[in-house]
């Protein structure tokens, strides 16, 4: 049974191809975050934030969302990963 590409088929190796889902979902969660902020219009403040990323977010503001993203608190991040990856899996 091969796809489309001449390749193995999702089926013969799940596996991995949920373990790829997951770790695509991990790397781009941050990503999403920010573009989920962006797109509800909230406005993030770096308050309390490490001096060195206040001053690079003070000289580059439209960077601030992904100074965000990438630090804590990580709400609803595992809900987010699992229910992305297992759309990357089932879509292929």
């Amino acid at each position: 049974n091969t796809n489309m590409g001449g390749g193995t088929a999702a089926k013969e190796h799940p596996v991995e191809y949920f373990c790829a889902s997951t770790l695509a979902a991990v790397v781009n969660y941050p990503l999403w975050r920010a573009s989920a902020l962006g797109q509800s219009g909230f406005r993030v403040c770096l308050a309390g934030a490490n001096p060195l990323i206040s001053n690079a977010a003070s000289s580059f503001p439209a960077l601030v969302p992904y100074f965000y993203a990438f630090s804590p608190p990580y709400k609803g991040m595992m809900a987010t990963v699992m229910g992305m990856s297992w759309a990357r899996a089932a879509i292929f």
